[in-house]
């Protein structure tokens, strides 16, 4: 029984996988979305190898709630190992199934076959299809059959186009910003001038010059929006000098960034310990590492569109989770999950966990002011680098001791960092930055975040032998910036 991947296992269904459509297409449907890592691509190389058909037969559909398998986050490096190891196996088991059925309709055996490009032939020139066949197997049992060895691979480790490349290099309409709908209306988002602070009054007096500008406040949200990009862009800017707030200074200071964090409130787990004994007389050596915030700092912001109609929520996004943020809005908004749907379309490619999600919420939100209405937030340079996940600072501190030979005797490391995971339904996280600022914010989940502190205890074990270790992890708490997952050092 060939083993499966956890994506298959949470979505056995085949038909969830592929569908050979009537014109001769495969159509393919993975969880994993592009982030500009060419994912799409390399999932069209494995069904084209594995269904012996040509890749140009192969069309990616787009990820969405609903029709789509739940594959979890595109993040980890894990959609070859996760979504490929899964397509490849149901691309194997419906060759074989389609190979079966041939055999039968041609009354040959099945090792008398060929496949070439979807087309199956026998001696003396019998032949079918894969789209003659198609109906006969939808219904078939699901039957274990091997996938390919690798050296029968001919798609699989060559050179093809990427699917997403022609779109980018001749400027189609192909991101979350190009969309555009009947009677969508543009919205904005004014940001507090610091975490914490609070909405004491705004005059919506300051837009009233401006052609049918909507005002939407909501505790200390306050969005706009209009049925003109550039007016709303005004209209947010306006009401930012008609604005006032209460807030304090929310930043480190003067300290050291070790310092600042190192003696910031956190939660302390003990990661590993051998429980060796300090040795009398060793030398001891202490060294500090840091690294600081990170912002993405993608090519184009956050974007997003959503319509609320008849009491059910429509979200496009770039969102890394489109399962997870459905969670997320249906939770905020005390809806089924079924009532909202999430669409993928592509924005800026990143590599960790931005603000698309964020982006969602904000036009959520302003949607639900306008039922029936698209509304898109197109996130401000400002939002992205004063407002978006940022990688996480961190400090670690090692101690060493060293016995009389200067060989190590006992090493201990501490790591301070805010956790490298708060996405949108995952334990213990804050909600989306809007649902935080709106008067009313959902309940966060009472589980408290995971022991490692999502992240800031990963990889912190050495990967040397050594006789004595201990490592600690100082999860830190109430800290001013959001931060998540970020490819870097």
């Amino acid at each position: 029984m060939t083993e499966l991947s956890p994506s298959l296992t949470a979505n056995p269904d085949p038909g969830r996988w592929l569908e050979l459509r009537p014109d001769g297409i495969v159509l393919v449907r993975s969880g994993k979305v592009e982030l500009g890592q060419g994912v799409l691509t390399a999932l069209a190389q494995i069904v084209a190898d594995e269904l012996d058909v040509d890749i140009a037969r192969i069309r990616m559909a787009t990820v969405q709630t609903g029709l789509s398998p739940d594959e979890g986050y595109t993040a980890g490096s894990l959609s070859m190992q996760h979504s490929g190891s899964a397509l490849r196996v149901v691309a194997a088991r419906l060759r074989a199934a389609l190979v079966a059925a041939a055999a039968a309709k041609l009354g040959v055996a099945t090792d008398e076959l060929i496949v070439a490009d979807g087309e199956i032939r026998g001696p003396g020139g019998v032949s079918t299809s894969y789209w003659e066949l198609a109906e006969s197997v939808a219904e078939s049992p699901v039957v274990d059959a091997p996938v390919k060895p690798a050296r029968a691979h001919k798609v699989v480790g060559g050179d093809v186009p990427r699917i997403d490349i022609p779109g980018k290099v001749f400027g189609t309409r192909r991101y979350v910003h190009d969309l555009r709908f009947a009677g969508q209306l543009f919205g904005r988002v004014l940001r507090p001038p610091a975490r914490g602070a609070r909405l004491v009054e705004v005059d919506e007096g300051a837009v009233s010059d401006l052609p049918g500008v909507v005002v939407v406040r909501d505790g200390d949200f306050v969005g706009v929006l209009a049925e003109r990009e550039d007016v709303a862009v005004r209209a947010v800017a306006a009401l930012d000098r008609a604005c006032r707030w209460e807030h304090r200074d929310t930043l480190p200071d003067e300290r050291t960034l070790a310092d600042f964090l190192t003696s910031a409130p956190s939660d302390e787990h003990l990661l590993y310990d051998t429980g060796t004994a300090p040795l009398p007389g060793a030398t001891t050596v202490t060294a500090r590492f840091t690294r600081p915030y990170l912002a993405h700092a993608s090519i184009a912001p956050s974007c997003a569109v959503a319509r609320w109609h008849n009491g059910k929520l429509a979200v496009w996004s770039h969102t890394q989770g489109v399962y997870q943020l459905r969670a997320e809005l249906a939770r905020w908004f005390g809806l089924a999950p079924d009532d909202v749907s999430v669409e993928h379309v592509e924005g800026a490619g990143c590599y960790g966990h931005n603000a698309a999600d964020d982006a969602a919420g904000d036009a959520a939100l302003l949607a639900r002011a306008v039922p029936g209405r698209h509304v898109q937030v197109v996130w401000s340079r400002p939002d992205e680098l004063g407002w978006a996940p940022f990688g996480p600072a961190m400090a670690v501190e090692v101690t060493v001791e060293l016995d009389a030979a200067g060989e190590i005797h006992h090493w201990r490391q501490e790591v301070w960092s805010n956790g490298h995971t708060s996405r949108p339904s995952s334990r213990g996280n804050p909600p989306l930055l809007a649902a935080a600022h709106q008067g009313r914010p959902p309940t966060v989940s009472s589980d408290p975040p995971l022991a490692n502190g999502g992240g800031s205890g990963r990889n912190a074990v050495p990967g040397y032998r050594l006789p004595g270790l201990t490592v600690v992890s100082h999860v830190l708490r109430d800290m001013p910036l959001r931060t998540s997952a970020l490819r870097a050092l």
